[in-house]
């Protein structure tokens, strides 16, 4: 099964005492103001400034310039059963990413590295898959439901801004000029646990069972941000499931997002299980290094990762981050060709391996291996082939992807099932 989809990752107030009155089976859009102030897991202070990467955007129905505030999703149903999902939306950490490739957005099927709309493809309604309440085969139907968009290109863990330079004024039509970015995806995120937090305090259900689940860079966001989550719901039997996010990523990239004083900040968001091995993550081991953090300090949770064989969109991003750590910084020249076939069998190479690696040794962990080069599957928003839908059609041999999924999230007692589609 081939299925080619266009990842997120590259397409161009909530109330002051964060409590909200939602009426059943529609999805409520939640403002979050600009400053927030919370009581943070170390009884602590805490100033969040929730916002998108870039100030305004151009409205892509109108031509006009508005605001690019952040705002997020959220549709009550069984309040005893809880899905946070963070939408993905690719990466940037430098000149190269968050400035100069946003010309790619002008280029017939060029993307940016990143998406930093709140307007682009970063809505649940009409996203389907786990979002499709109307199917009879979702499992996940009934829960209450919360979508956290992403504008930010921080993978959800940034809390830091910074000042870019289009270097050959490409965006600005001024070479050199500073192109201010905000890295607030984990404000963004904290904003909407709190909102979360604040609303279970005022329900007599409390949640039971929680599937946290990301997709591309939300699947990375959903596994970096877990513990705080889990601390906020520490009752809940919960799960989470990482999609489209292997951690196959180059020596650059890791270095330059997960040490001290680099561009996401994320010294000043990383829980303290990820927080303590700062500047010594390596790419060869991120995946498992994290994942297995996590099921250690969690042995009650389960954990599980989806990705295809060949995930186009991940090796993609693969390639740029290996381009730019060769000192490539041109993005017109970035883009995957008939030559990268071998880049392929290496990301694959290392994506199974990951994963077999956990299997083996983490016991609260388990997989899912599609056939083919798509990329995430549990909404189809960004499918490029009419009638595609694979949260409900992905199959491997006789295990289809919702059966594994629902008993993933939902079997009272863990029974590893990991699976890949030869």
């Amino acid at each position: 099964m081939t299925r080619f989809r266009c990842l997120s990752a590259f397409i161009a107030l909530f109330s002051c005492a964060l409590h909200i009155n939602v009426s059943a089976e529609e999805w409520q859009q939640i403002p979050v103001p600009a400053s927030v102030e919370i009581i943070n897991d170390e009884g602590q202070p805490q100033t969040l400034s929730p916002a998108c990467a870039l100030e305004t955007i151009t409205d892509p129905a109108t031509g006009a310039v508005i605001p690019n505030d952040f705002h997020f999703y959220f549709k009550p149903g069984n309040a005893g059963k809880l899905v946070v999902f963070f939408n993905g939306g690719g990466a940037c950490w430098n000149d190269a990413t968050c400035v100069t490739s946003l010309a790619l957005s002008g280029v017939p099927g060029g993307r940016p590295t990143y998406n930093p709309s709140m307007y682009t493809e970063n809505s649940p309604v009409n996203a389907g898959g786990i979002f499709d309440d109307d199917n009879p085969r979702n499992p996940f139907a009934n829960w209450s439901k919360v979508f956290i968009p992403y504008c930010t290109g921080d993978i959800h863990i940034g809390s830091n801004d910074v000042v870019y330079e289009d270097t050959t004024g490409i965006i600005t039509g001024v070479p050199a000029a500073p192109v201010p970015v905000r890295h607030r995806g984990f404000d963004n995120f904290m904003a909407v646990r709190e909102w979360l937090k604040d609303y279970y305090a005022h329900s007599t259900v409390k949640p039971r069972r929680m599937l946290v689940a990301g997709s591309s860079a939300g699947g990375y966001g959903a596994t970096i941000n877990f513990p705080y989550l889990q601390a906020a719901f520490p009752r809940a039997r919960t799960a989470l499931l990482s999609d489209g996010a292997a951690g196959v990523l180059s020596a650059g990239f890791v270095e330059s997002t997960f040490s001290f004083g680099h561009t996401w900040g994320v010294e000043n968001s990383l829980a303290p299980m990820f927080a303590q091995f700062m500047g010594a993550y390596q790419a060869a081991t991120l995946n498992q290094d994290m994942m297995g953090v996590l099921a250690a300090s969690y042995p009650q949770v389960r954990f599980a990762q989806y990705s295809t064989q060949l995930d186009a969109v991940q090796v993609l991003f693969y390639k740029i981050s290996s381009e730019i750590d060769a000192g490539n910084m041109d993005p017109f020249t970035w883009g995957l060709t008939e030559d990268d076939y071998l880049l392929f069998m290496e990301w694959s190479a290392a994506m199974t391996g990951s994963y077999a690696f956990l299997n083996e040794y983490v016991p609260n962990y388990q997989y899912f291996i599609g056939a083919g080069d798509a990329h995430t599957v549990l909404t189809n928003t960004y499918l490029t082939a009419p009638g595609e839908n694979p949260f409900y059609d992905e199959r491997a041999g006789r295990m289809r992807f919702t059966r594994w999924l629902h008993q993933f999230a939902n079997r009272w007692q863990f029974r590893k099932t990991s699976v890949i589609d030869q």
